[in-house]
This record gives C-alpha cells, structure tokens and sequence, in this order.
C-alpha cells in the first residue's frame, strides 16, 4: 500500500513540475521509502550552460590596441576581438583618425585605395570640406577608369585623382595639416576599419617622413603614376638617440632589395613575418636561408593567400619553417616583418612582385626594441590564437574551420558565393 501511494505521489509531483516548474532546470526526483515513513525529495539540476561571449573565449588573445613611443604611435588591429565586419568605425586606429580628420584646420591629403562602407569617415572628409579645409585625394582605378571601391564617389566636392592603370593604387596614407601621418596595413572598409582584418597602423609627426610622403601624394594627384614617378624615398632618419626611420616607395623604391633583403639576410635570432599575400621567390629563399643558419622564423599567412598560392606555403613548410594558417573569421592583412627584436618593417606592400615592382605603395622602416617588442607581443598573440593544427593543415577563408566566416555576410574567399551559400559552410552528412 506504501508503494502504491508514493507511486501516486510521484507521478503528482512530476505532473506539478510539469506544468509549474522552470523549463531550464532539470529536477530529479528521489524517493525514500524506509519502513516507518516515506519522504521525498527534489533536487534542482541546472540545464543552462553560461553564455560565453565571443571576447571571453578569446580573452587569452587580447593584446593592447596601442603602444607611443616618442612620436611613433602604434595600432595593431586584433581580428580575434571584432567576430563581424562593420559598417562602424570600430578599430582604435580609424577612431583616432576620424577625429584627426574632424580636427584639421589646414589640409587634409590622402592616398587610399578606395572607400567602402565607412561612411563616419566619408562624413568626416565631407564636413572638412564644407568647413574650409582644402581636402584632396588619390585612389585606385582600373585602365578604364572604373573606381575600385565606389562609395569613394561619396565624397562630394573633393578632388579625387585616378591612377587608371591595371596595377593598383594600393598606398594607404593621410596627411593631416602637413604635420600628422597616419599609414600601415588597413583600408578604408568595413573589414579594415571595421576591425574585421588583422592590420597594424603607424602614426607618426615628423617633418622628414611626411615631407616625403607629401612629395609622393602631389606626384599622384598630378597624374603621375607607377615606374613614371620620381623616387622620394628617404635615408635612415635619426628620430632621437635609440630610434631610426626610412621611407621607401614602389616601385621606384625598389623596397624589396633595398630595404626588406637586407634586414632579413643580416637576421640574427627572429624573423616574424605576418602576411595576406607572399609569392616573391627571393623573399621566400631569403627566409629559407635565414632558418638553415640558426634564425628562428615563424609566418603568419593568410588562409585564402595560403590556398591560392600554396606551392609557396608548401615550400615554406617544407623547409623546417613554422606557418601558420589563419582561421579567423576576418583575414589577415597585414604586410610586416619583425627582426631581431628591433626592426619592424611594414606599410601598404603586400610581399608579391606586383606590389614592389608595379604597384604604388609606401612602406616604414622602424628601428628601435621598444616599439618592435611590442609589435612581437602582438604577433605572438595572433600566432598563439591560431590552432596548431593550422600548421600542416589550411583551412578554408570561408568555411566552418574559420570562426564566424559562415555568418559575416561577405564572400570571405571570392568565389561570388556568401555563408551558407558557399560549399564550405555546408554541413557535410
């Protein structure tokens, strides 16, 4: 009789959590049944896991946003803290850059391979106009005069010179009163600014530096364009006691053999380099050398560059030198190289022939511990949020492996095909 009733009972008990209990708590039921009296128990199991942001997983791959040093200023752009491209401008180096845009009392030149979706930045340049300074501008064209990036057209009573060649106008620069210059890795878009990419951007004020920078733009804004420009690469600047800076431009330049051969085959310790595209075959058996006598290296690659072109991570790999494949949901798109603890090279010029031989870009040469530490910091953090795995293996720019490549609303390997759309984002049966 005992039995029957605490059966009864049960099943009450189970009808009342049913209908009043709460949906996300499991409660198991227990039942004693000793002989001088029946007693039983409910006890609560949470079913909920936590919530774990996007920025909690990847706490452990936080690095700081900005680093001074004198009058260099550093902004590494961390894709593991930006799950989503933005329309915003969210990185900390566009943020300072639509307020020193917003702030121009003078002049405002820039060269840039276009705008897209950024329209804080656009309004900026467009308010700048209207309230009296004289903003000028160089941006990328086909050999038919089609704009690259077509919200360039935005910008309203600007002038805007074309290169309208087959190979691009690939600088990334502005020059704020003829006192600021802001340059580096990061377009002017949704996945540059909007923090999406991995990119690093200098700032820095010095007459030197800008005035070549200065001489660079009035040469493009005049029409004149590629192997048809004057060089005004720089010689080592002295900025003080422990820090040196060079300027080079492509293609007159000639930046690969004048600047970036010479530091890689003096490398002593480290060479870190992280990078969207590499395909020079001297570079790639400059680093080879550099690992066959002692010189720890280590790359960072892009994962649809690495896809693309990958007979060249392939003979990287092959030669004992550690790759690693992206597979953030951004790419990366960085152009630079760490060596040695103290020299840190980067700018516009992704690490291809066209890019030092056809292109127009613009690339720093920094010499100084504190500034280069700093950057390795942010390298190995980058190195570090990358599986293991993406050593051997490359993972596909749009495709599960690649975290929030599948949802981002951009065809992240150009195939004309979106998230789910796209093969990669298919779950397989």
């Amino acid at each position: 009789m005992k039995k029957f009733l605490s059966l009864i009972i049960v099943v009450l008990l189970y009808l009342f959590v049913f209908i009043f209990g709460d949906k996300n708590v499991e409660y198991k039921i227990k039942i004693d049944i000793p002989k001088e009296k029946i007693e039983i128990k409910t006890e609560k199991i949470n079913k909920q896991k936590p919530q774990v942001t996007e920025n909690q997983q990847n706490k452990a791959f936080i690095y700081p946003s900005f680093f001074q040093k004198g009058n260099i200023n550093l902004y590494p752009n961390n894709p593991n803290e930006f799950p989503y491209p933005s329309f915003e401008t969210k990185s900390k180096a566009c943020k300072i850059l639509k307020e020193k845009i917003s702030n121009a009392k003078k002049s405002i030149d820039f060269a840039v391979y276009g705008i897209d979706s950024q329209d804080e930045i656009i309004q900026a340049l467009n308010n700048a106009q209207k309230r009296g300074v004289v903003v000028r501008g160089v941006a990328d064209s086909n050999e038919f005069g089609e704009i690259t990036y077509k919200d360039t057209l935005k910008l309203k009573n600007i002038p805007i010179t074309l290169d309208n060649s087959r190979y691009i106008m690939h600088n990334k620069f502005f020059i704020i009163d003829d006192e600021y210059l802001f340059t580096g890795t990061m377009n002017i878009t949704n996945t540059g600014c909007g923090g999406y990419n991995a990119n690093l951007v200098v700032a820095l004020q010095n007459e030197t530096v800008i005035k070549a920078f200065k001489n660079e733009f009035e040469q493009m804004f005049k029409g004149v364009f590629k192997k048809n420009k004057k060089d005004f690469s720089t010689p080592l600047i002295n900025l003080n006691n422990d820090t040196q800076i060079k300027v080079a431009f492509s293609p007159a330049g000639d930046i690969y053999e004048k600047i970036m051969a010479p530091s890689i085959k003096n490398a002593k310790k480290n060479i870190k380099v992280s990078i969207f595209v590499l395909t020079r075959n001297d570079m790639k058996q400059d680093l080879i050398e550099a690992k066959n006598r002692g010189v720890d290296v280590k790359v960072i690659m892009d994962a649809l560059s690495a896809k693309n072109y990958k007979k060249h991570t392939d003979e990287l790999r092959q030669n004992g030198i550690k790759v690693k494949v992206e597979n953030w949901g951004g790419k990366n798109h960085e152009k630079t190289i760490s060596i040695d603890d103290e020299i840190l090279i980067t700018g516009s010029a992704n690490f291809s022939y066209n890019g030092v031989l056809r292109n127009d870009e613009n690339i720093l040469f920094i010499k100084n511990k504190e500034i280069t530490q700093f950057y390795n910091g942010f390298f190995e953090t980058l190195y570090n949020s990358i599986d293991d795995k993406y050593l051997t293996k490359i993972p596909s720019a749009e495709g599960i492996e690649s975290k929030g490549s599948c949802f981002d609303k951009i065809d992240n390997d150009f195939d004309g095909k979106t998230d789910f759309l796209d093969s990669g984002c298919k779950i397989k049966q």
